[in-house]
């Protein structure tokens, strides 16, 4: 009798089980135990909308990536970082872009690239899945989910917040690991009352499983931003390519 009534709670766990509780169990194990290296690749454009015929800002960089149980490592090419320090030299927000972009794409973000899985398991905190279908990705069978995402807003009285719409679709193979995901995100803010700052961006990712890791193998970002400065469009790509 016990063995029947086991395996009846057996299959009603599986029963109730989807694919965000497989999500979640798939990225769980993957945390970054294994040594990794690689390059990484960052390119970012930017156009002011406020001036008319205004070029793109752009910049490009790359950098050698080491990941392992000692800690991360980040090798920049030193004719970039003198070029950097040539360009911030001039004075002036135009002359500082590639300063800026070696700055924002140190650390965290790198970390992130190349050990996604807890990054993506904090965003699925406070998830609500809307959607689970049969799809493909890449023209191979795969599980799509639609999500909702409600991420952590900051407290503040000053900053009031009136729009924070943040949705996701995530593919899965038969295992339940992500393959892909888009994600998209709408914010307006008001700042002290006569201040505000709107955003709408779309992220698409692909990924693979490495070294007991989710890499992030790219990642395309676009969308437009406006404030009290202005406002712009901006369209970047990340890549990481695994080495050895």
């Amino acid at each position: 009798m016990k063995s029947a009534a086991l395996a009846v709670l057996l299959l009603t766990n599986s029963a109730c089980a989807n694919g965000l509780d497989d999500l979640k169990a798939a990225l769980a194990p993957l945390q970054g135990q294994g040594a990794l290296r690689g390059v990484y690749e960052a390119r970012e454009q930017k156009t002011d909308q406020e001036k008319a015929g205004a070029k793109p800002e752009l910049v490009q960089l790359s950098a050698q990536v080491e990941d392992d149980a000692a800690g991360l490592q980040l090798r920049w090419d030193r004719a970039l970082l003198k070029r950097a320090a040539e360009e911030a030299a001039k004075g002036g927000r135009r002359n500082e872009v590639l300063t800026r972009a070696i700055s924002a794409n140190s650390g965290m973000r790198v970390a992130a690239s190349v050990n996604y899985a807890p990054k993506l398991l904090q965003m699925l905190a406070n998830s609500q899945l809307t959607l689970e279908r049969a799809d493909t990705w890449q023209g191979k069978p795969a599980r799509l989910l639609e999500l909702k995402l409600a991420p952590p807003l900051e407290s503040d009285d000053k900053i009031k917040v009136k729009e924070s719409t943040h949705l996701a679709q995530v593919w899965l193979d038969a295992d339940g690991t992500p393959l892909g995901a888009t994600l998209s995100q709408k914010i307006r803010l008001s700042v002290m009352v006569f201040l505000s700052m709107e955003r709408a961006s779309r992220d698409e990712l692909s990924f693979i499983v490495q070294a007991n890791r989710l890499v992030l193998l790219r990642h395309e970002e676009q969308g437009s931003e406006k404030n009290s400065a202005g406002e712009s469009v901006f369209r970047n790509l990340y890549t990481f390519t695994p080495k050895g």
